[in-house]
């Protein structure tokens, strides 16, 4: 009887079990180790086993691997490895240079910017947002809305505004609760209460966001049963002041910034330069490799062959050997362990199934 002894890893290669043909050829794992389990009960004569019955026997399979391929990621996960175009988050530092201009590496995509000065040690935010100049123009949120104004019966209310610089629709708001998204610049609103107190303020939207709020407008509905509408009300001047201090507010010292469709960000005077800002953003990137997590997509079922070599004790000759695993399929539970010291590791385990013989597993050897 021949004597063997192995130092390797197995090599894999995965064959999908609906479709027959191999998916996966795995060559870098650092260990693959079998495991074998059965439960055991015992009768008992006096105290002491007489007796033993063995479950059906279970097994895994566990590969362990510092280097890994995307498919087999995407394997483990159920999912599919997607290339193409997609949205990326990014974060950019950047020092501001005397002509107060950022240049992205990406164009950003419309409302995703968020700009901060940086503290010395390049990492914190110095001080609050800083806030994108609202022009109405091409990047940026539309103008405020102005001279709303409300015609209210017993339980409906009209609402007219003017027109916004670089809005596509707006949204009407009673007592702080949207209420209605019109695209033209009046809304009816139904279902109020006769002789009742509201308040009603509009926003306008284009695909960078919403403007700032407009000035309120409170307006008491008539009494029940009326048939004429109350007087037009407005924005009160204390209202309008305040509504258009709130949309003028700069950042801190002043500072704001514009957005180009190149990518740029322009920033005002007051911004100082020489000194690093942070830009967080979202754009869209060419090139994208993706594997998607989902809730309820799971891996499905492999044939895998694994080939290694023994080594004869006697001979000091390496035979071949190959692992015959019939059906495995990868547990929905793995780890991917990454730190700040070692490589990146992957540790995922395979139940092993039998095949209609109730096989398990062959283990072959060639002289």
């Amino acid at each position: 009887m021949s004597i063997y002894g192995m130092k390797d890893a197995s090599n894999l290669v995965l064959i999908d079990k609906a479709t027959k043909k191999p998916v996966l050829y795995i060559d870098y794992a650092n260990a693959t180790s079998t495991e074998w389990d059965s439960d055991r009960v015992y009768a008992t004569k006096k105290g002491a086993n007489a007796i033993a019955w063995d479950t059906n026997r279970s097994g895994k399979l566990t590969l362990e691997s510092e280097l890994f391929d995307l498919k087999l990621l995407a394997l483990t996960l159920g999912a599919n490895v997607e290339n193409g175009s997609s949205d990326v988050f990014r974060r950019e530092d950047l020092t501001l240079g005397s002509d107060r201009i950022l240049k992205l590496n990406s164009t950003p995509l419309d409302g995703s910017v968020t700009v901060y000065k940086l503290e010395d040690d390049g990492i914190g935010h110095d001080g609050a947002e800083i806030p994108q100049k609202i022009t109405g123009g091409e990047g940026s949120v539309p103008l405020m809305v102005t001279d709303v104004a409300v015609t209210a019966k017993d339980t409906s209310a009209a609402i007219t505004w003017s027109t916004s610089t670089g809005a596509t629709s707006y949204v009407v708001y009673r007592d702080g609760k949207q209420v209605g998204q019109p695209t033209t610049t009046s809304f009816s609103d139904t279902d109020l209460e006769a002789e009742t107190s509201y308040t009603y303020t509009v926003t306008a939207v284009n695909v960078n966001g919403q403007s700032p709020v407009s000035a309120v407008v409170s307006v008491t509905t008539t009494a029940a049963g009326s048939s004429t509408s109350g007087a037009v009300v407005k924005a009160t001047n204390e209202a309008i002041a305040a509504a258009t201090a709130a949309a003028n507010a700069q950042g801190e010292d002043g500072v704001t910034y514009t957005i180009g469709k190149d990518g740029t960000l322009t920033f005002s005077e007051a911004a100082i330069t020489g000194v690093p800002y942070v830009v967080y953003y979202i754009a869209t990137v060419n090139g994208v490799k993706s594997i998607t997590v989902g809730e309820d997509t799971f891996s499905g079922a492999y044939e895998i062959y694994g080939d290694a070599y023994i080594r004869n004790q006697e001979t000091g000759k390496d035979e071949f050997i190959q692992l015959h695993y019939f059906n495995a399929r990868p547990q929905s539970k793995f780890t991917f362990a990454q730190t700040s010291k070692e490589p990146a590791s992957l540790s995922i385990v395979f139940d092993l199934f039998p095949n209609k013989n109730k096989d398990l597993a062959v283990y072959k050897i060639i002289d």
